[in-house]
């Protein structure tokens, strides 16, 4: 009887550890997408910000479903070369819903 109590135990922590891992392994998976999307998602805003276009310029915040997006744009201290003018733009995007940032990206922006 008391071989069967441990062995019952002992099937009871192995589901407990099995259950445990699945759920860390799905939690781990919808992460990984979020963070994919986010990425896009910065690197389609960043294309937009940097691109100088005759249509209307994508706004400096914004959001797309559960992820939101910032841009700043700076001029950049280096050095003019040729009357060019340098701006860093950087990307941000965070889940709408915690703030938590997802992705972060910079770029520069040249205009004479």
């Amino acid at each position: 009887m008391v071989e069967a109590l441990i062995a019952l135990a002992i099937v009871a922590i192995m589901a407990g550890v099995v259950f445990e891992t699945v759920w860390q392994m799905g939690g781990a998976a919808a992460r990984s997408g979020d963070q994919r999307a986010a990425l896009l998602l910065a690197r389609s805003v960043l294309a937009a910000s940097t691109v100088d276009s005759p249509v209307a310029p994508i706004a400096a915040r914004g959001r797309d479903g559960a992820l939101s997006w910032a841009v700043s744009i700076q001029n950049w201290n280096g050095e003019n070369d040729g009357g060019l003018t340098l701006r860093e733009v950087r990307v941000t995007i965070t889940d709408a819903r915690s703030g938590v940032v997802l992705a972060r990206l910079d770029g520069m922006k040249g205009s004479s």
